[in-house]
């Protein structure tokens, strides 16, 4: 049976918060394996191809001490293809990184594109920055 798109995100969901907590292993599974997947992480930097990602992804993961985070999700987009799907969303929560003492305000801008492989949607593709202030133009 083929799994449908809001199921799917509603384990990403629960895969993001595992992550935030130190733990990789709901996240990995969601994640293709192909050459052709790619993150632009919110460590920062960029990987391409599993052989890449799935080590980085268990890097970034062990950064976070458990604490019991909740990551809340603020879709600003989603779109559901045959194929293809992606979300704009906006990722709050407050985590505790293993090498500061204090929680800290974790908030993303975060893009994902995924891709339908077999019966299930797949992370192809994430971007995750930290959301900045908005600045005005400058000039006159």
């Amino acid at each position: 049976m083929t799994e449908d798109f809001e199921t799917f995100l509603r384990r990403f969901e629960e895969a993001n918060t595992a992550f935030i907590n130190g733990d990789p292993s709901l996240w990995l599974p969601l994640v293709s394996h192909s050459e052709h997947t790619s993150i632009f992480g919110g460590f920062g930097g960029h990987e391409v191809g599993w052989s890449q990602i799935g080590p980085r992804y268990e890097w970034a993961a062990a950064q976070f001490r458990p604490s019991g985070a909740k990551v809340e999700f603020e879709y600003l987009e989603k779109h559901e293809g045959t194929d293809t799907a992606y979300t704009v969303a906006v990722e709050r929560c407050t985590v505790e990184y293993k090498d500061r003492p204090d929680p800290l305000a974790h908030v993303l801008r975060a893009t994902m594109i995924f891709r339908r492989e077999s019966t299930t949607w797949k992370i192809t593709h994430r971007h995750a920055d930290p959301l900045t202030p908005k600045t005005g133009p400058s000039g006159p």
